[in-house]
């Protein structure tokens, strides 16, 4: 109870232990009171001077590596950089397999003519050619007449339409030509035989060209499509192209085994026509 006491005594002064306190023990418990019983926090003083740096400490031990970062947005393209200096060629590569061919464009426009050129020198004047020769051999004979040709004996043609070089012998019937070339000749000849021992038993009339002079020669050879008797007409037509030698002549044979005789159709009973064309 007298230590009760003093405690109130001691902690009712601002004195926290004093030489008034008598009990060890009791100076303790009222010290440590005194050290927790806080007063107002007065100003703060100025700060003192910095003391020197110590020495630097050991380097700790490496920490272990922290996780990787999420990846940041991408920032904007910076601006195009200079072009740098072209490299080196490198070695060509083996030459591919050729490609199909493609589609054919369309013609592009013609170009403008270019300017002439200038004419070059004239050369020397080659020698003259051999003069040509005009081919303007021709004749065209007719006959009307219901005259009678004996076997193996020319047509006797009786008018002479126009002829060229050609000439044309009525009472001979020959053709005579003067000058070497090729010659195309047409003819036709409205027939009938004049057998009357045969009972009208039909038979095929023929003509044959031949060159009569200098020698006998046979050309070409025309007879009735159909079989006559005789009482029937037919009609030779023949034509053939051959080369003449030089004042060779020709004529139109009767070949038919037998007599014949022309018949007028309306206005001709024949005509030959003949024409150098080389």
């Amino acid at each position: 109870m007298e230590n009760n006491n003093e405690l109130n005594d001691v902690l009712s002064t601002d004195e926290c232990c004093s030489e008034t306190c008598n009990d060890e023990c009791l100076c303790r418990v009222i010290d440590c009171l005194c050290k927790n019983r806080q007063g107002p926090t007065g100003p703060t003083g100025p700060t003192g001077p910095a003391g020197c740096c110590g020495d630097t400490g050991a380097t700790g031990a490496t920490g272990p590596q922290g996780r990787t970062g999420d990846t940041g947005i991408q920032g904007p393209t910076g601006p195009r950089g200079a072009t740098g200096p072209t490299g080196a060629t490198g070695a060509q590569g083996v030459t591919g397999p050729t490609g199909a061919t493609g589609p054919q464009g369309i013609t592009g426009p013609t170009g403008a003519t270019g300017p002439q050129g200038i004419t070059g020198p004239t050369g020397p004047t080659g020698p003259a050619g051999t003069p040509a020769v005009p081919l303007d051999s021709y004749a065209m004979v007719h006959d009307e007449t219901d005259s009678t040709v004996a076997n193996q004996q020319p047509v006797l043609f009786q008018t002479t339409n126009l002829s060229n070089k050609i000439s044309y012998n009525p009472t001979t019937g020959d053709f005579s030509i003067p000058e070497k070339g090729i010659y195309i000749i047409h003819w036709w000849i409205n027939v009938r035989h004049t057998d009357k021992n045969v009972s009208c038993e039909p038979r095929a009339l023929g003509i044959e060209l031949h060159q009569f002079w200098p020698n006998d020669v046979l050309i070409a050879h025309s007879s009735t499509h159909n079989k006559l008797t005789s009482c029937d007409t037919g009609t030779i037509n023949g034509n053939a192209i051959f080369e003449a030698i030089p004042g060779a002549s020709y004529r139109f044979i009767n070949t038919s085994g037998l007599d014949i005789s022309l018949v007028p159709n309306d206005l001709y009973s024949a005509a030959v026509s003949i024409t150098r064309i080389v």
